[in-house]
């Protein structure tokens, strides 16, 4: 007597195929930035840059002008691995992988990266840990060494609602050009790069910026912002030390320690 299977095992099996027969179609390359994705999926929510199972990451397929790979809607960032990333066009249609697609919060990240070629990676948070200076009608301040990483590197964007209108893409766009980092106003934040380790570190220094800010101020104790000329010398010296260059392998090996399924 045939036994039925049950919605777990058909779930399973679905992935399990879809695994086998993508990764027999995809070159080397797509294969590896589905894992550095996937990574950086992992280290949002290891660093407590998820919120639950929203938002997105996305990146720009190799080699291709307007296919990117995003998470399937509905899992959480420590379930994302580089075969269930989904694969879709400019407009959110699901070229392969799982139809499981937040078409709408794709808007954020489409428009980015058809207007920008350069940004091939797009980390969109609501990250807590700063999420209060979205509302500060001031924006950030740079208080410490290491934010000067990010010194005129920071763009703003005025809320919208939700962003799900052809304009507000047009203004993002607009919003963050020339920049690595943008406030969304009253929402969250946006980081791009040309890696996964370069958008993740913009990340960081971005939330670890408005942290400590919101820190300092709650002291009510007199600040010291420094002189702009010392703000402008160490963005400078930065350039020697690209973020994600030399931390990037050092978060894999995190990840490795702490869970490599990512890779599967």
């Amino acid at each position: 007597m045939k036994k039925e299977l049950n919605e777990q095992q058909r779930r399973e099996l679905n992935t399990e195929s879809f695994k086998a027969s993508e990764e027999s179609q995809m070159n080397e390359e797509e294969w590896q930035a589905r894992i550095d994705l996937a990574a950086l999926y992992r280290l949002a929510a290891h660093f407590g840059y998820d919120d639950l199972i929203w938002n997105h990451i996305t990146m720009r397929v190799p080699g291709t002008d307007h296919q990117f790979l995003l998470n399937k809607f509905g899992l959480l960032y420590n379930e994302v691995t580089a075969s269930n990333l989904i694969k879709v066009d400019e407009n959110g249609n699901v070229l392969s992988g799982p139809r499981d697609v937040n078409t709408a919060g794709f808007v954020i990240h489409s428009a980015i990266h058809l207007a920008h070629p350069d940004m091939k990676v797009v980390f969109h948070a609501h990250a807590p840990a700063g999420l209060a200076v979205t509302a500060l009608k001031n924006g950030v301040d740079y208080l410490v060494q290491d934010t000067s990483m990010l010194y005129g590197d920071i763009g703003y964007h005025d809320w919208e609602g939700l962003s799900l209108t052809l304009e507000e893409r047009d203004a993002l766009a607009r919003n963050i050009e020339g920049k690595s980092c943008l406030i969304m106003r009253n929402h969250g934040f946006l980081t791009v790069g040309e890696t996964a380790g370069e958008a993740f570190m913009n990340m960081y220094y971005l939330i670890r910026a408005c942290k400590v800010m919101i820190e300092a101020y709650s002291t009510s104790l007199p600040l010291d912002k420094g002189p702009e000329e010392i703000w402008k010398l160490s963005r400078r010296q930065y350039a020697d030390f690209p973020p994600g260059k030399y931390e990037w392998p050092g978060l894999l090996r995190l990840l490795e320690q702490i869970d490599p399924s990512y890779k599967n």
